[in-house]
């Protein structure tokens, strides 16, 4: 497969080896499985496959890197087969003929037809080996004795099936799961990664893949750092529980190093890149698919604990049917029928069936802990500015205080605003630039970010700025808005500016409720959420215009980031709570609720980190569905459990009873197992 012609978003490939072992159809639908490609386009002609892709969501390299592990696959599955059929047959032959075979062919033929078996799954018998060896049996273990035992008796059909059999659930296993790790990264690796670059003594935002070593970067209050670097200006708290697992915030000063997917807590930086693409992007990615394999679900973990017990109580029970009866067909009928691979990859299927759903809609779930948790929600609690409303408040209007101009106003709060990454400081540093206010460059040391209050900026023209809320201008006993207030809707946002203890007047922004908020928050009353909250750092009249539209069950206005976290801590001790924000600010509340969701193309970096689910654009209605496909998928599981244990059990009784063979209860028992996995795979699609 080599590269002929590539552009963003446009990819030729010549393709050789590949023509001679697939259709036009069979490639344009592995390349069309892959993550990211929604075109596909082959000429066997030519021999050249033309693919559309997002540039935003996969690489070309990872294209190649993917299409190459399909078509492996592909081929895999095809030497797999081959090698099984003739496995197969040439047990059948065996076992039919055994007895009419002269002495001295019989044991070596039945050696090369363990051998084929094994052949089919080596890893089957080298685990199982090692296990058995610590006393601590696994499925391999059971599988492999099984075999051994079917070919000790003269049996090899039963041996060759069984292994078959197991063969396909591993090789089920084995794709959803690199499907899932592939859709996870590629969604985290290529997707709305910006950093500000200083070049040319202007800053700039450009995508990550674009910056290079030695480059100067910023680093601002809420943001993630996405490379490795040495602090060159600025202080600040850095969270990097994520890297180090110290929780305590780290206090970053020039000189200092900073590592990627840590993140601004307070302050800001600037940063000389030391280590940037793979280097640090690979690591990071691994860090969460490890998270997400680890941050297993309480039941995948009883699952996980109940098949090891399993299989002990699988060789106990097949010892004691010999024992008892002295028949090695009934124990080996006895020993196949392991219910450890269906007891785990009931859970572990469904959930990485849930998964993979929501990846390939650009939505990140932090492991299968928070799928178990989402179907038990009772309580969803919403931030309101960039969450239940869009986060892009426009400017309504500026009105001045007497003798102030609006340039002089602009020039002030376009100083204290210019690294701000918030959706209202994004709204009026839109205003500054469209009015073209030339603005006096902010010292990242002169900037103080007070969350939840707003923001003082030193040394404008040797004066304070002072730009926020209500509360920022009364803690500084500054005074003089009231007729101007007086004038403005009750239910827009005020933002106050004053210059040390002078007012410049104050700007007046509006937001809009999010589009499909409302059927959303219908849709969660259907699912069962008995309870829809708002909690907001805005005013009174704002709040309840916003809770009067969307019909919530609560609203507390004027609250701190601090009192999210108490509000979330004491509804948690009546039931399970989801917390949805997007901002600094709700980042903790996130962190303490039982299932955190961060909303949004723009949410803060620290949301982001603090959250379990991270829903990347602007669907509000992916809210609802976390938890519509969570309970799904708890019933799937539960079905799946029924099923395992009903059909096992049933395949034990029969064997005991002589009603059935070795080979029938192998198939009994790994076409249960097959069954469980197509029912999740086919009920979750």
């Amino acid at each position: 497969m080599k590269l002929v012609h590539q552009l963003p978003g446009r990819l030729r490939l010549h393709l050789k080896q590949e023509l001679k072992n697939y259709s036009e159809v069979q490639i344009e639908a592995i390349a069309r499985s892959v993550p990211g490609i929604y075109s596909a386009n082959c000429n066997q002609l030519s021999g050249s496959l033309l693919l559309y892709y997002d540039p935003q969501q996969i690489s070309s390299g990872k294209i190649r890197q993917e299409l190459n592990w399909s078509f492996n696959q592909h081929w895999i599955f095809k030497q797999r087969a081959a090698a099984a059929l003739v496995a197969l047959i040439s047990a059948a032959v065996l076992e039919h003929s055994y007895e009419q075979l002269p002495n001295h062919w019989r044991k070596p033929l039945l050696g090369g037809s363990l051998l084929l078996s094994a052949a089919l799954d080596p890893k089957v018998f080298t685990r199982g080996f090692k296990q058995l060896l610590r006393l601590k049996p696994t499925a391999d273990s059971l599988t492999m004795v099984s075999i051994l035992a079917a070919y000790l008796i003269k049996q090899p059909v039963t041996a060759t099936t069984v292994m078959i059999m197991s063969g396909i659930s591993n090789l089920i296993e084995e794709i959803t799961d690199r499907r899932s790790h592939s859709y996870l990264e590629n969604s985290l690796k290529y997707r709305g990664q910006t950093v500000h670059r200083l070049k040319a003594g202007k800053w700039q935002d450009i995508p990550l893949n674009q910056v290079k070593q030695g480059d100067l970067l910023a680093c601002y209050t809420g943001e993630k750092i996405l490379v490795d670097g040495q602090v060159v200006n600025g202080k600040a708290s850095v969270n990097e529980a994520g890297i180090t697992g110290e929780f305590q915030l780290a206090k970053k000063r020039p000189g200092d190093q900073v590592f990627a997917s840590t993140v601004v807590e307070q302050g800001q930086l600037e940063i000389t890149a030391t280590k940037l693409g793979s280097q640090t992007e690979e690591a990071a990615i691994y860090q969460l698919l490890q998270e997400a394999q680890s941050n297993k679900s309480e039941l995948q973990k009883t699952a996980d604990r109940l098949a090891q017990q399993m299989v002990g109580i699988s060789f106990t029970a097949a010892g004691l049917t010999y024992w008892l009866q002295r028949n090695l067909l009934k124990a080996i009928s006895v020993l196949v029928v392991d219910f450890v691979c269906g007891v785990k990859l009931s859970s572990e299927i469904a959930i990485l069936t849930a998964m993979n759903h929501f990846t390939q809609q650009q939505v990140v779930v932090k492991g299968g802990r928070t799928i178990e948790n989402a179907a038990m929600i009772k309580e969803v609690i919403f931030d309101k500015t960039g969450t239940l409303t869009t986060g892009q408040p426009t400017v309504q209007k500026i009105s001045l205080a007497a003798g102030v101009s609006q340039p002089e106003l602009l020039a002030a709060v376009g100083y204290g605003e210019q690294h701000v990454n918030h959706p209202i400081g994004r709204a009026i540093m839109k205003l500054v630039k469209r009015h073209d206010i030339d603005l006096e460059t902010l010292r990242l040391e002169d900037e103080e970010v007070l969350t939840g209050y707003g923001i003082i900026a030193h040394n404008f023209h040797g004066q304070n700025v002072y730009i926020g809320s209500e509360k920022l201008m009364k803690q500084h006993a500054i005074s003089g808005f009231e007729q101007q207030v007086e004038l403005q809707d009750p239910t827009a946002r005020v933002i106050y500016i004053a210059v040390d203890q002078q007012p410049l007047g104050i700007i007046v922004l509006n937001d809009q409720i999010r589009t499909k908020m409302k059927q959303t928050i219908t849709k969660l009353r259907e699912l069962g959420v008995v309870k829809v909250t708002m909690l907001t750092g805005d005013k009174q009249a704002v709040a309840q215009q916003v809770g009067q539209q969307l019909q919530l069950d609560h609203v507390a206005s004027g609250l701190l980031p601090r009192d999210k976290v108490d509000y979330v801590k004491n509804a948690q001790q009546q039931w399970p709570v989801m917390m949805v924000g997007d901002g600094l600010n709700d980042a903790a509340a996130l962190k303490w609720s039982m299932v955190g969701v961060t909303l949004g193309k723009n949410a803060s970096g620290a949301a982001k980190n603090a959250c379990d689910v991270l829903i990347q654009d602007d669907r509000p209605e992916v809210i609802s569905e976390i938890i519509e496909t969570s309970q799904q998928t708890m019933r799937i599981i539960k079905q799946n459990y029924t099923a395992v244990f009903t059909l096992n059990t049933a395949d034990i009784i029969l064997s005991l009873n002589g009603r059935i063979k070795p080979v029938l209860s192998a198939i009994i028992h790994n076409g249960t197992t097959i069954g469980v996995i197509l029912h999740s795979l086919i009920k979750l699609r």
